[in-house]
């Protein structure tokens, strides 16, 4: 009690002082509608601002789960178009592209990637369970990515088209010629070189390059880039095109993981074929 009364002795001036200060302005602002309409839009103000403030906090966090909600509704529509129904509401469906080819797409988080390495990975948050296997090939809504390389039960590694290992099968959308594409490690994620192009290929700037679908790693007509510029190797008589890859590899947050059906048998036929051959070498 004595403590109380000391404070209210000690700062007896200053506590009046403010008394008097909430006092006149109160008196000012109930008694003049200036005043009033001007404590009111500084307040708004005010709490305008925290408000656009913390919105944007929110929204800036809300961001990943609209990503995921965006790319789930991308895998609906798929499955939408689908001739086998979906059990798994998105993550799995049966797609057939224009060419005929059948082939079944699982959507995975990307959670680990690298574009500055001579062999750059990426890893998925999505294994085994999810029905992901080797060999299986990776594309974004942009184009291709890679190739499944490793899976666990809940996790799958990805060797990047950014790889040096990495080489697909592509060809110019216009005539349908084909080459191998490669990255090279030319140091740049943006860009890829596609070889063994005939000099009797009309080329222009920007033609559209996609997938040949002579592999069953990717259906044929997946977008891989377009054509930046090229050069010519006159002995042999063949053009080394540079690609601009379609895929932001800086930017990848889910993928399709891509199993063609036909693969089993197309691969086992091969492999069958080219037994036979070596037997009758020998």
């Amino acid at each position: 009690m004595y403590g109380i009364i000391a404070f209210f002795r000690r700062f007896y001036f200053s506590l009046l002082f403010i008394a008097l200060e909430i006092i006149s302005i109160a008196f000012v602002v109930t008694n003049n509608y200036y005043h009033e309409a001007g404590y009111f839009n500084s307040s708004n103000r005010i709490a305008g601002t925290v408000y656009r403030t913390y919105s944007g906090v929110t929204s800036y966090f809300s961001l990943q789960s609209v990503n995921r909600q965006l790319a789930e509704e991308n895998a609906q529509l798929l499955n939408a178009e689908s001739k086998t129904k979906d059990t798994s509401t998105y993550k799995k469906g049966t797609l057939t592209n224009p060419f005929g080819q059948q082939y079944n797409f699982m959507l995975a988080e990307v959670i680990d990637n690298s574009t500055n390495l001579p062999n750059n990975y990426l890893t998925l948050r999505a294994g085994s369970e999810e029905g992901i296997g080797e060999g299986m090939g990776v594309i974004s809504p942009a184009g291709i990515v890679g190739i499944v390389v490793k899976t666990s039960s809940r996790y799958s590694v990805v060797m990047s088209l950014l790889h040096q290992k990495t080489m697909v099968s592509a060809m110019f959308k216009k005539s349908g010629t084909f080459g191998s594409l490669s990255w090279d490690n030319n140091k740049d994620y943006r860009f890829a070189t596609l070889n063994q192009i005939p000099m009797s290929e009309k080329i222009k700037q920007g033609d559209t390059i996609v997938t040949s679908g002579f592999s069953t790693i990717f259906p044929k007509g997946i977008m891989v880039g377009t054509v930046d510029n090229f050069k010519a190797i006159p002995e042999l008589y063949f053009y080394t095109v540079h690609i601009k890859l379609s895929t932001d590899f800086k930017n990848i947050r889910y993928v399709y993981v891509v199993n063609t059906i036909e693969k089993i048998e197309k691969d086992s036929l091969e492999r069958a074929a080219q037994n036979a051959l070596n037997d009758k070498v020998k």
